[in-house]
């Protein structure tokens, strides 16, 4: 690394002159100032190195992620602020663009249909959905009264059942048991007063023609009637009367219920079409009336709505492209078509070249505190030995950089009349007389 340039060489050559003067007299040589000015002059040389850089450059990236469609530039071209670089897929987001836009465009539709007014076939139409509306309202009223009805007949079902049930189970009595007692006595007793006056004829021919031979056969019927209406009485109805009788409950019992079930969705029917008339009424008022202030208000807050919705996905879209910040010249590429690209990687470098100037890297803090801005400068670059350069300090960083343990501080340098062969990058090194 060079140290000093041709700044320092001619120091050098003058403290190497002061040391060849004349001795003092009888052959000694006269004692030495305790620092010489080129010495001093030596001492006041600062030195630095750094890079040649343009005064405008920055690494673009995606501000999303994506894999890279297509690169439009390459290395030492040449472009204008706004040219497109290099470019995301983008077709992860089309589908959505198309959505936001139909959504926009629905919205705007709508907007329009609100405002629009309404003509005759609509007025006509409305109404006929008020009377379709009212007409089902009736039938629904008609249908409640049925159901009703309908419940009531299942109720008294339930009555008639239990009344044939208790019939049936409420027999005999006590009173019916001592009539059928009493019955099978008095046909008894009719028997034997029948008997007896049949045996006192008995013996005539025609007996058979006799009223007392009539007589004993009514008293043996009537005795078997009694007989059985006193089984009858005495036993009562079977079990198996019984369950039916209960089953017939039962049924009474359920149907009763299904019938109260069919009046709650009767009624439940009636409150949908009252709903819906009173739809279809408030539709054909709005009709008429045309659009409110609030229904455009929300019309318009709706559009908003989807054209900022649109708007998310178009610069989504935008940052699937990046785009050249400010005119210049293309540094580097690094990336390739098909590559994954995420936020935050440079992709491309990217730097007004037209205008370059050096940044050291390695300026001790010992010797910033003697520099200030518009001091002179000289600088060289390995790229043309033999050759130097008059330059300028611009700016001194107000904060120090560290790098491998060394404080340093950055020294921006202004060169005038640059080599036009001189590019990006290349080192140089500075020469510089401190106070």
């Amino acid at each position: 690394m060079k140290r000093g340039g041709l700044l320092l060489a001619g120091v050098v050559m003058v403290a190497l002159s002061a040391s060849c003067g004349s001795g003092a007299p009888g052959g000694r040589s006269a004692e030495a100032p305790a620092t010489t000015p080129a010495a001093d002059a030596a001492e006041r040389v600062i030195w630095a190195s750094g890079k040649l850089v343009p005064m405008q450059w920055t690494g673009l990236s995606a501000a999303s992620s994506g894999t890279v469609k297509a690169i439009h530039v390459v290395e030492g071209d040449r472009v204008q602020e706004g040219d497109l670089l290099l470019e995301l897929n983008p077709a992860p987001l089309r589908s959505q663009l198309a959505v936001a836009a139909a959504a926009v465009a629905e919205a705007e539709a709508a907007r329009a249909r609100l405002l629009a007014p309404a003509t005759g076939e609509q007025i006509v139409q409305a109404e006929a959905d008020v009377a379709l509306a009212r007409a089902g309202v009736q039938s629904a009223q008609a249908g409640v009264e049925t159901a009703r009805r309908a419940a009531a007949a299942a109720e008294g079902q339930i009555a008639v059942a239990q009344a044939q049930y208790n019939e049936l189970a409420g027999h005999p009595t006590p009173a019916e048991k001592v009539a059928a007692q009493r019955g099978v006595a008095l046909a008894t007793a009719a028997l034997r007063q029948a008997q007896a006056a049949y045996n006192q004829v008995k013996g005539d021919p025609d007996i058979a023609m006799r009223p007392e031979a009539v007589a004993l056969e009514q008293a043996t019927v009537g005795l078997d009637s009694a007989r059985a209406a006193y089984d009858a009485a005495v036993w009562g109805a079977t079990p198996q009367q019984l369950a039916v009788a209960r089953a017939g409950v039962t049924a009474a019992q359920a149907q009763a219920q299904v019938a109260a079930s069919q009046v709650s969705s009767a009624e439940s029917a009636v409150r949908a079409a009252e709903a819906q008339l009173a739809k279809a009424e408030a539709a054909l008022q709005a009709l008429v009336a045309g659009a409110t202030e609030e229904d455009i208000a929300v019309a318009d807050s709706r559009i908003a709505s989807e054209r900022a919705a649109l708007a998310v996905v178009e610069t989504q879209l935008g940052e699937m492209q990046v785009r050249a910040p400010f005119a210049g010249q293309v540094g580097t590429v690094s990336v390739r078509p098909g590559e994954l690209a995420v936020p935050g990687q440079v992709l491309v470098m990217l730097g007004d070249t037209t205008k370059l100037r050096v940044e050291t890297t390695d300026l001790r803090e010992t010797d910033v505190t003697r520099l200030g801005v518009g001091m002179p400068a000289e600088v060289t670059f390995d790229a043309l030995p033999g050759r130097s350069f008059a330059g300028t300090v611009a700016r001194i960083a107000p904060m120090s950089t560290t790098e491998k343990g060394s404080t340093n501080y950055t020294l921006i340098i202004d060169v005038a009349d640059l080599d036009p062969s001189l590019r990006w990058g290349m080192t140089a090194f500075v020469n510089m007389r401190g106070q």
